[in-house]
């Protein structure tokens, strides 16, 4: 028999969180755009879906902000500046090799 209340994918999307108090997501978009194109593509067709879901136009905006050791710091340039980011840092932040 079927357990009719297991769901996989929110169990892995809970899991992925751990035991985190995070609410909220927040992915770099110059590591984003370092994924291969097929990730890419997969990642804005769910970003579509989760946007055609929820109308959050009445919620408050959020804001990120850096912190390192518990004190606020500036986000390094490299990650912030999408237009022009730095490869060879973002290079030394990847775990796999390409």
């Amino acid at each position: 028999m079927t357990d009719l209340y297991y769901r996989p994918g929110y169990e892995r999307l809970w899991g992925w969180f751990g035991l985190s108090y995070a609410s909220f997501l927040t992915l770099p978009r110059v590591f984003m755009h370092e994924m291969p194109d097929e990730w890419q593509n997969k990642m804005a067709t769910l970003l579509q879906e989760f946007d055609a879901a929820f109308d959050t136009r009445d919620l408050p905006n959020t804001t990120v902000r850096a912190t390192k050791n518990g004190k606020l710091v500036k986000m390094p340039d490299f990650i912030i500046n999408y237009r022009h980011p730095g490869q060879e840092r973002i290079e030394a932040c990847k775990t796999k090799k390409q």
